[in-house]
């Protein structure tokens, strides 16, 4: 089974475990060995898990977002929409939270350069989607609204990287436990070599990313439906290449570039350091 068509701009899949797929493709539903061999490894848990320990360290890392950086972002937001730059929150919230993400995760080389990643994408996704789920204005309400998710995931980054740090590694092992124990039945879903689910998570997930456009292999003779996984699982693996998805997100990734809002350097060293 082997099926794709353009991947529509969301962000987490809650049938997947909310885990955000517009930057991930080569999905694969492993089953018996090959399986077990993906689940070896505890690095491959990384977006799952912290995309797991966002809500739960929420209630903890609940700081509002400072007032000079929602203004200077919606200054120069605004000052985009005036050239006529069209933000739309959902499109634009998380671009903006990351725009720095990879310098400050590498700034400090104690720092798990992945698991910063993961923690600093989970945390944007969360805060994006609560501020942007419904925007009923204009560009400039646009931009009030995806600054502010933008800024209330950075004043709480030091918090969400300090609290998910106390309970990665009990997850991963969790993880990675749940990942051997579905091998042989229902499987378990890597996409880009990361673990996404597994057990009798996976049918709802796979269909979900199907109906969105995501690319997903499985064995040829694979049935996925409510009650799980069958078919033949010896069979041999087909190929297939999400190629829609560059070309629905990168007029995206141009309209964010192209506004100098995304370009602004925000101090935030202080977030990778334990």
């Amino acid at each position: 089974m082997c099926l794709t068509a353009a991947l529509p701009a969301s962000a987490g899949v809650e049938e997947c475990g909310n885990i955000r797929f517009d930057e991930l493709s080569n999905c694969e539903l492993r089953v018996t060995a090959e399986c077990s061999a993906g689940c070896s490894e505890l690095g491959i848990y990384k977006t799952a898990c912290a995309t797991r320990l966002v809500p739960v360290c929420k209630t903890e890392c609940s700081l509002s977002a400072e007032a000079e950086c929602t203004d200077s972002c919606t200054t120069q937001c605004s000052d985009g929409c005036k050239r006529g730059l069209n933000v739309i929150c959902s499109h634009n919230c998380f671009v903006e939270c990351t725009a720095t993400r990879d310098a400050e995760c590498s700034v400090n080389a104690d720092v798990d350069a992945a698991q910063c990643a993961a923690t600093w994408d989970a945390n944007c996704d969360s805060e994006c989607d609560a501020q942007c789920v419904t925007v009923d204005g204009d560009c400039y309400q646009h931009c009030i609204e995806c600054c502010g998710g933008s800024c209330t995931a950075d004043a709480n980054m030091d918090c969400q990287t300090t609290c998910q740090d106390k309970e990665f590694e009990d997850c991963e092992h969790e993880f990675r436990a749940n990942c051997d124990a579905s091998c042989n039945g229902d499987g378990a879903l890597f996409c880009d070599g990361k673990y996404v689910i597994s057990g009798s998570q996976v049918p709802a997930c796979v269909n979900a990313l199907l109906a969105q456009g995501v690319s997903v292999e499985a064995e040829a003779e694979v049935t996925i439906g409510t009650d799980g996984v069958s078919g033949d699982l010896s069979a041999g693996m087909c190929a297939a290449s999400p190629g829609s998805k560059a070309s629905f997100a990168a007029p995206f990734a141009a309209l964010a570039a192209a506004a100098g809002w995304l370009a602004r350097r925000r101090k935030r060293s202080s977030h990778v350091s334990r």
